[in-house]
């Protein structure tokens, strides 16, 4: 008897010392996306052997993980990846399965900081399926929104709309679960902003924001970057509120309590200075962040800084600093495949040498360019077919366990009735055919509303899902008369099967998509696309590129990698040229 009082004394002193431990935790969850350095403080002072609660080792191992975190927003990468590695193999000792994709996104977000794609999408696709398996909404927003954050930067706009349009929509359900960590919903707007600037729509980038911002009621470092971010949007929308954001954002500066953070902050602000045109206080910031990445040897980010500097100086007339900075920016960017960052620096020294005068070294900078965007779409290629293989693996392994508790035919005497099954067959085609022939022109209708894009979506979708092969052909009729690109357009068409398509693409452009054709054949059609335009282009040569499709492709990369062959095509037929005159 006196024992049971004893322990129900017991219950009743544990739990409220329990539930302060989780009160605690969730507070350090609020506050590491607010002031990091003051939630590591905090996180040593809970984790120390000193420390009155004793943790469990769930709440050990969501300690670990709020540490992770932290790390990640204090730029300490490498750390955040360590602890990673060894808290997702302890959740697997503790069989704690649930934990492992907070980890994986823990690792996933370290890489994307060192521009490191390849790394981080498997870890993301890992993360995200074991989210779903173990219905973890906090850890799969996080994942949808760092993969979106990626498909952003790689140009695969429709599948960074569905990460993230998709991690918005069940940000609502990361309440309902047990906490581990829940990033706040400010960082998928921002992450939504990006997209939409990256697709022209500034003001609907402005508008999420905006208001998101007033309604989140953010606050120190989270408020800051949303601040930032919505100052840039309204310089790009030409907004008079571009001016009063810039200042509210140097009034946030003081709440960073870190040399990194305020280096990024600066590196930031010295963009919205620099398009202001007060390129003096651009130059000053900029400066001040390149010395701190250089003392805490931050590749990534004073590479960063040092193409910024440099785009800087150059605006103010400095090129002989600028071409410095620039040197060591690429010379940086190639020793770590960083070929984003390279297409960067190809394109500021371009633009720099268009405006000066000097077309032939503007010209030698955009070649060099548009080769660093080749590497960049083969890098990720590659990343995206390791991505299928593992996933084909998975499926495999999957079928094979399926197949092996499917029940034989032995148990099912009917199944190998050859007859019925045949005629099940020759009725349902029946029925299908009958159905056609009673509604002809309901499905014309239905086909006539469809447009073209939406016919070029579909293909594209299609032969992704499917695995047939896919080839866009680009043409540039720059050299053909406004009123002979119709006859052009019908020779194409009665020069193409059925089942191609072609459209305008930006009203200049033509594109030809062609389903279920390998190279061969669309060299060939090539050469018989050049027959038609020869005729219409007054002495002039074809321009044409082409491109094969790739699992990771939209239209717009397709359209892209065109672009890279046509312009290196040409620039083949121009070096050929020259060496014949000499």
């Amino acid at each position: 008897m006196y024992f049971r009082i004893v322990m129900l004394c017991l219950a009743f002193c544990l739990a409220p010392a329990k539930a302060d431990v989780q009160d605690k935790l969730d507070a350090l969850n609020i506050l590491l996306y607010q002031s990091p350095s003051q939630a590591l403080q905090e996180i040593n002072d809970l984790e120390s052997i000193t420390s009155p609660e004793k943790l469990t080792e769930v709440e050990k191992l969501r300690l670990a993980l709020l540490r992770c975190e932290t790390f990640l927003q204090l730029g300490e990468n490498e750390a955040a990846i360590n602890i990673a590695r060894i808290s997702e193999a302890k959740a697997k000792v503790l069989k704690l399965e649930q934990a492992r994709p907070y980890f994986l996104n823990c690792m996933a977000s370290a890489f994307i900081n060192y521009a490191d794609f390849r790394q981080a999408l498997p870890l993301l696709d890992s993360s995200i399926i074991l989210s779903r398996e173990l219905e973890q909404s906090q850890s799969l927003v996080n994942g949808l929104k760092l993969r979106g954050t990626i498909d952003t930067q790689i140009d695969s706009y429709s599948s960074a709309f569905e990460d993230l349009n998709l991690a918005g929509e069940i940000y609502a359900d990361t309440d309902t679960q047990q906490s581990w960590l829940q990033i706040p919903l400010i960082n998928i707007k921002i992450a939504l902003s990006q997209l939409l600037i990256e697709n022209l729509k500034y003001q609907q980038a402005y508008d999420v924001l905006d208001s998101s911002l007033s309604e989140l009621n953010a606050t120190g470092k989270a408020k800051l970057a949303a601040t930032i971010q919505l100052a840039h949007i309204a310089q790009l929308n030409k907004l008079s509120t571009s001016n009063e954001l810039i200042k509210q954002a140097k009034s946030l500066l003081p709440e960073l309590e870190t040399a990194f953070e305020l280096a990024v902050a600066y590196t930031e602000i010295a963009k919205l200075e620099y398009r202001r045109g007060n390129n003096a206080r651009a130059i000053q910031l900029l400066e001040i962040s390149l010395n701190t990445f250089n003392k805490q040897q931050i590749t990534i980010e004073r590479l960063r800084a040092q193409r910024q500097l440099a785009e800087v100086l150059f605006s103010s007339g400095n090129q002989s600093r600028a071409m410095t900075l620039m040197e060591q920016a690429i010379n940086s960017a190639s020793q770590t495949a960083k070929f984003n960052e390279l297409v960067i620096c190809y394109q500021i020294l371009a633009s720099y040498f268009v405006d000066q005068g000097d077309f032939e070294q503007a010209y030698h900078y955009q070649v060099l360019k548009f080769s660093a965007a080749e590497n960049e779409f083969n890098y990720i290629k590659d990343t995206r077919l390791l991505q299928l293989n593992t996933k084909l693996s998975r499926q495999q392994v999957s079928k094979a366990s399926i197949d092996s508790h499917r029940p034989t035919q032995a148990n099912f005497p009917w199944f190998n009735n050859v007859y019925l099954a045949l005629a099940l067959i020759i009725a349902v085609v029946l029925l299908v055919l009958a159905l056609r022939r009673k509604t002809p022109q309901h499905h014309t209708d239905v086909e006539s509303k469809v447009t073209p894009e939406e016919k070029v979506e579909k293909l594209i979708n299609h032969s992704k899902a499917v695995g047939l092969p896919l080839s866009l052909i680009l043409i540039d009729p720059v050299h053909i008369f406004h009123a002979d690109r119709a006859l052009l357009t019908a020779q194409l068409k009665e020069l193409l099967r059925e089942q191609d398509i072609v459209i305008n693409h930006l009203g200049e452009e033509l594109i030809v998509l062609l389903p279920n054709t390998q190279e061969n054949g669309v060299l060939k059609i090539i050469e018989q696309i050049k027959e038609l335009m020869n005729p219409l282009l007054h002495g002039y040569k074809a321009s044409i590129g082409y491109a094969k499709l790739q699992q990771h492709d939209s239209l717009s990369s397709l359209i892209k990698r065109a672009e890279v062959r046509q312009l290196l095509l040409k620039n083949r037929k121009q070096s050929a040229g020259a060496n014949n005159q000499l």
